[in-house]
């Protein structure tokens, strides 16, 4: 049944959060994660308990100057995997179920760009930005729209970073970045046909960063879009089926880094960086896989990830 596979891709959906530690952490310290959503975006689990983990990895090797030119720049690998747990439940808020989500995200090393070099810095994994949703609502309508005439989900959130992780000014082996962030979104999935086996789903979040521990150097703050268009597949008699599209996302920094320890190109340069690539929700959504490459870089770093996440209801 289609409201049952909801599930558990809804939950890889969220799960895909603590992925953004992987590839966007040398693109100037903006801690949402590019390309954390996809496919379904604002459709909400059924009330239940959900817990999961992710892994990711995330390679670049070009640096993106103020005005797009590139430049080739040093490996860069970055790691990440965690656990991560989501409540939804039957109380209504303004009509829609009220939810939370926490991820304890654990990172190889963060980079402050434009300092690229880990030069041997990294100590292995350890514990990065404590991510936390403690509100969110959902809305589920089967009425028809144009275009969407299956019906449409919203998801509201209010989510923040805290900086747990390791994290000392000029160090090479952080695994932090130092800085708490606030961040608002609204999210949607509307369903092309009435058996929604089409869809297409839209993001936006806005980022307010706080000032840097240690150090004067305020980052300025993003907006970020991601989407998700796809199909959903099956299998008869099994329960291999799922989505299968194509995700993307565009980040903008919209205010000025400022402070006396800021490098000089980020202080009068703003960050942008877009991403595109497939995306395979399978087993009945309980396992995403989600390869982007990143296009568009301006003073950031470029290159591509591949993200892994797997989510289940409990028994309770």
């Amino acid at each position: 049944m289609l409201k049952d596979r909801l599930v558990r891709p809804l939950v890889t959906a969220c799960l895909a959060l603590a992925l953004g530690a992987v590839a966007p952490q040398a693109r100037a310290q903006q801690l949402i994660i590019k390309g954390m959503y996809g496919m379904m975006a604002g459709t909400q689990a059924p009330p239940g308990i959900y817990a999961g983990a992710f892994a990711g990895i995330a390679w670049s090797d070009e640096i993106r100057g103020p005005n797009g030119n590139a430049a080739k720049g040093p490996d860069l690998t970055q790691e990440i995997f965690g656990p991560l747990v989501m409540y939804v439940s039957n109380l209504k808020i303004l009509g829609g179920n009220y939810g939370a989500v926490v991820g304890v995200p654990f990172a190889n090393v963060r980079i402050d760009f434009p300092r690229l070099d880990t030069g041997g810095g990294s100590t292995g994994i350890a514990l990065s930005e404590l991510y936390v949703s403690p509100f969110q609502i959902g809305w589920h309508s089967d009425k028809k729209m144009p275009i969407f005439g299956g019906g449409t989900d919203v998801l509201f959130a209010y989510t923040f970073y805290a900086p747990t992780g390791r994290y000392t000014p000029g160090a090479l082996n952080n695994t932090s970045l130092g800085m708490w962030c606030n961040e608002l979104s609204l999210r949607a999935t509307g369903f092309v046909d009435k058996e929604k086996q089409w869809h297409a789903a839209g993001a936006l979040f806005y980022d307010i960063n706080s000032k840097k521990d240690g150090v004067d150097w305020k980052q300025g703050n993003a907006i970020n879009y991601m989407w998700g268009v796809g199909r959903n597949w099956c299998v008869p008699n099994s329960k291999l089926g799922g989505w299968l599209g194509v995700a993307g996302y565009a980040q903008w920094q919209v205010s000025d880094t400022t402070g006396a320890d800021v490098p000089v190109i980020l202080q009068n340069h703003k960050t942008t960086i877009y991403g595109v690539g497939p995306e395979l929700t399978a087993l009945e959504g309980a396992l995403t896989v989600r390869y982007l490459w990143q296009y568009g870089g301006k003073t950031t770093v470029q290159g591509s990830g591949l993200y892994v996440q797997f989510a289940m209801p409990l028994p309770f």
